[in-house]
């Protein structure tokens, strides 16, 4: 199996949480198997682990990659690095499939001159958000970074902790107080690609912002998309 290649004059592609449509989502194989390729960036998601590490997982649970109901946060960075995860490929748990830090994933990034996306999840505390930030600059570079949240106190509290980073408000479509939101933090926007359309990528360039759509799987799709004026195209398989 292999990537879908697209119209290869746009150079705005995302990995969503890795090369996920190939390798388990949110892995080092994941975010490998991006970095070998053309994408310019590179998603993950973000939480902490029960002793404050930031970890890289979607879920809250293991329930979905790992067959264990299991609360993800309540669990030592150590603990979790127990249980294994399902492969992808196989179908099947993986003792080379774990739950990797933040710090792997950065270094990934780093190694294969990729932008990082960084989506940071619920229940973050600001210690968290320092932690992030510390991070960052220690693995990795901050203009190479891109925070994305859907939630506006991260925003604000990144905003203002540490201005020259580049935010991503991520919506699932254009509502009252989004663009306002977006101007008052200089964040960009990230939005479901089913709810974007020519005039808010406009709105948003006007002011010197720019637009990322998710999670887009469909090649014509993708391409109608890159002919509205999208910067950015975050996909599971797409290249």
């Amino acid at each position: 199996m292999n990537t879908v290649k697209i119209d290869k004059y746009f150079r705005g592609m995302v990995a969503h949480r890795g090369l996920s449509g190939i390798e388990t989502e949110n892995t080092i194989n994941a975010f490998t198997a991006a970095g070998n390729r053309s994408y310019f960036g590179i998603e993950c998601d973000v939480r902490a682990s029960k002793d404050n590490q930031l970890i890289i997982t979607h879920d809250d649970t293991l329930l979905r990659l790992g067959l264990l109901n299991l609360y993800i946060p309540s669990f030592k960075y150590e603990e979790l690095q127990k249980f294994t995860l399902v492969d992808r490929k196989t179908g099947n748990l993986s003792d080379t499939v774990v739950i990797p830090r933040l710090s792997d994933y950065l270094s990934i990034c780093k190694t294969y001159q990729k932008v990082a996306f960084v989506e940071i999840k619920d229940h973050l505390t600001n210690e968290n958000l320092d932690r992030l930030i510390y991070e960052i600059e220690k693995y990795y570079e901050l203009q190479y970074v891109y925070i994305l949240s859907f939630h506006e106190k991260y925003l604000a509290y990144l905003y203002k902790r540490k201005p020259e980073l580049t935010l991503y408000y991520l919506v699932g479509q254009m509502s009252e107080g989004v663009l306002e939101t977006c101007e008052k933090y200089q964040a960009n926007l990230d939005i479901d690609y089913r709810h974007v359309d020519e005039a808010t990528i406009k709105q948003l360039h006007l002011i010197g912002l720019k637009v990322c759509v998710y999670t887009v799987d469909d090649k014509d799709t993708a391409e109608k998309l890159i002919k509205l004026g999208v910067d950015y195209i975050t996909s599971n398989i797409l290249e």
